[in-house]
């Protein structure tokens, strides 16, 4: 599902990436562990498609990103891969339902249609109660799971997340993880976690270990 080869990324004088290499197969749960400035989270960007990298080649679900143009980029970002981060990033003004259909109406599939689905991925992760309340009206975990509906509502080959649960207290943590776990076992879903917490960590099929810009294990 996801090869990467080589891949270097430079900030100026600054090189973050130093060649990286690595694989992950389709309805793996991997981690991607390593101290701050390590290099985490320049990774994920790269496999998510939302930054450029130097040196290297990057293949998810079969197609080489560095041969799609920005349009091309854009659509392919949409369609396959879903993102969940440490501060949920919904939209203030808009309910539950409506910030999990979001993407669905970016595709331009229609109201009705996309209304359903969301309300169909909220209710399995438990929020058939809290449909119609704003993120101002939700806990920190039921935020994080909004995100998660919004995530995974185009159906991703592969579910980014970026520090998912630092934000969070250890008995959210622990359903969040454990949601993550239903979603891989369930729908087969590829997973790729940045994580600060290693005993989550050591619980995901696979970790890769970022010290300094490479993978040291």
């Amino acid at each position: 599902m996801v090869e990467l080869t080589g891949v270097k990324k430079s900030y100026g004088q600054l090189q973050v990436l130093k060649g990286i290499s690595l694989s992950v197969k389709k309805g793996e749960f991997v981690s991607i562990v390593g101290a701050s400035g390590a290099g985490k989270t320049t990774l994920l960007q790269i496999i998510g498609t939302l930054i450029n990298f130097d040196e290297g080649k990057v293949i998810i679900n079969g197609v080489d990103i560095k041969n799609l143009k920005d349009k091309e980029l854009s659509k392919f970002r949409n369609r396959e891969i879903g993102f969940v981060f440490q501060f949920h990033h919904l939209l203030p003004e808009f309910t539950a339902l409506e910030n999990a259909m979001m993407p669905l109406l970016i595709q331009r599939i229609k109201r009705k249609d996309a209304e359903k689905e969301a309300k169909e991925i909220l209710s399995y992760l438990g929020l058939e109660n809290r449909l119609h309340h704003k993120p101002n009206q939700l806990s920190g975990g039921e935020k994080q799971r909004v995100a998660i509906a919004r995530a995974i509502i185009t159906k991703p080959s592969i579910l980014l997340a970026d520090e998912p649960t630092g934000n969070l207290d250890s008995h959210n943590t622990a359903e969040i993880f454990s949601l993550f776990k239903n979603l891989q076992k369930e729908f087969n879903q590829t997973i790729i976690i940045v994580t600060h917490n290693f005993d989550l960590a050591k619980s995901t099929d696979k970790i890769f270990h970022i010290k300094d810009g490479v993978i040291i294990d």
